[in-house]
């Protein structure tokens, strides 16, 4: 075997062990799902208060929270047990919308700030089975990181799931356009899980951003696990979840 090859797979293997170290050691990965299940649901059924949570919506069947993490970054979770984008009954319409809802509530965020972010500075996301700390589905409220925003407002885009000619923090996405009347009819889970299928692989592996362009329509972004980028999957990393669009642009 050649020098150059040993090489290229030791540090193969040193990559996906660096990866792999990093994934398992985050914590206790049942912590959002005990402060749902222990505290928000039974302080909203028991006393009308959802504390520690925002707000909780059992018709609907999610609990908003403030995430710890940076002043301007809140999550939507199932109220129910749902692990994580890998569960098969996402995207299939046998459970809620929750992307869909976690942008209904992106004025959580003007709430915080206490003053108006433009629809175009905020994103939503969800990160892959690998890029992820917690076993409870969160879907992440911020603002886009200011470098990501401008990059993206470089970008021809249509409807059709095109590699960008870029790379967004070091990482190798995919994007396409979604209108604003298929946003209000399908799950963008739905849309990235027929675009996953097509490429026959594991929506374990993959993370979804959608943020919303000038026109009203929406741009999707997902990256997948690539260990020679380092790339656990997670599109959070293009959130500012102290909004600096809001200063510099």
């Amino acid at each position: 075997m050649k020098r150059g090859s040993v090489f290229t797979i030791a540090g193969g293997l040193l990559c996906g062990l660096v990866l792999v170290g990093g994934w398992k050691w985050r914590g206790n990965p049942d912590a959002l799902w005990q402060t749902v299940s222990q505290q928000c649901v039974p302080h909203q059924q028991q006393q009308l208060k959802p504390d520690p949570c925002l707000a909780v919506d059992l018709d609907r069947g999610y609990v908003l929270y403030k995430d710890r993490n940076g002043p301007l970054h809140n999550l939507l979770m199932p109220a129910d047990k749902v692990t994580g984008i890998e569960d098969p009954a996402l995207g299939r319409e046998l459970l809620p919308h929750y992307f869909t809802q976690a942008w209904q509530h992106r004025r959580v965020l003007s709430d915080g700030l206490k003053k108006p972010i433009d629809d175009q500075f905020v994103s939503v996301a969800i990160n892959s089975r690998y890029g992820r700390s917690q076993n409870q589905l969160h879907v992440h409220i911020a603002c886009l990181r200011p470098d990501v925003y401008i990059a993206l407002s470089q970008q021809a885009l249509d409807e059709q799931w095109r590699m960008l000619p870029v790379q967004l923090m070091g990482h190798t996405y995919s994007a396409r356009l979604l209108s604003a009347a298929e946003a209000e009819l399908r799950d963008p889970l739905a849309v990235l899980r027929d675009y996953v299928d097509a490429q026959g692989d594991s929506m374990s592996q993959y993370s979804l951003l959608m943020a919303a362009r000038a026109d009203g329509n929406f741009v999707l972004l997902s990256t997948h696990v690539t260990l020679s980028e380092l790339n656990l999957g997670s599109a959070g990393e293009l959130q500012d979840y102290r909004c600096g669009l809001m200063s510099q642009l």
